[in-house]
């Protein structure tokens, strides 16, 4: 009982703006006292941020749940959906970048990103990405340092530019922190796991 009025009061100050504790969606109130995995989460342009818990996993992907109801969907810890953001991203198509980043390798590589627009019609485009290896970096988390390996991807399409940051761990191939784009209406988001 301590350990959960713990965790509750951590996404209670970890999630000022995306909902008070008397707006959590239900949904998240169940995840939290199941004592679901947890990851901090911000929308880095508005300075939005809280805390977000794994809802469901599904081959890949993973759908994390905002206290308000908002999901965004991982694959292998690279941004694939956003819902409940406005005009949010709703798929991506991620196998070139996944192979580069979790595989520390640079390269180029192209996604296709899925937006609606703000006349609830889904768009479509094209990036050409280069993925360049920013050396070692130790990332300090709750159960310690993580050794971690910093992966740039800069990707272009004719209208739009943007650059995602990964923070691959060397051990287990997995992304502990990250800055990655949205779409021109969200922007970009941070993502770090709490462990």
């Amino acid at each position: 009982m301590k350990q959960l009025i713990a965790i509750m009061s951590f996404v209670a100050l970890a999630a000022c703006d995306l909902g008070g504790p008397e707006e959590f969606n239900p949904r998240f109130v169940r995840l939290l006292k199941d004592g679901a995995p947890a990851m901090q989460f911000g929308v880095v342009e508005t300075k939005r941020n809280g805390t977000i818990l794994l809802e469901k996993r599904f081959g890949l992907h993973e759908i994390w749940l905002t206290p308000d109801g908002g999901t965004i969907t991982t694959e292998r810890g690279l941004l694939h959906s956003t819902r409940g953001f406005g005009e949010g991203l709703l798929a991506s198509e991620l196998n070139e970048p996944v192979e580069l980043v979790l595989g520390g390798r640079e390269g180029f590589s192209d996604r296709f990103h899925t937006y609606l627009d703000g006349d609830d019609k889904a768009v479509s485009r094209t990036y050409r990405c280069s993925v360049t290896d920013k050396g070692p970096r130790d990332i300090r988390l709750r159960s310690g340092v993580a050794k971690t390996r910093l992966m740039e991807e800069e990707c272009r399409s004719l209208n739009q530019e943007f650059k995602n940051l990964y923070w691959v761990e060397l051990r287990t191939k997995t992304i502990v922190q990250s800055r990655q784009w949205a779409g021109p209406f969200v922007g970009a988001i941070s993502t770090r796991i709490v462990r």
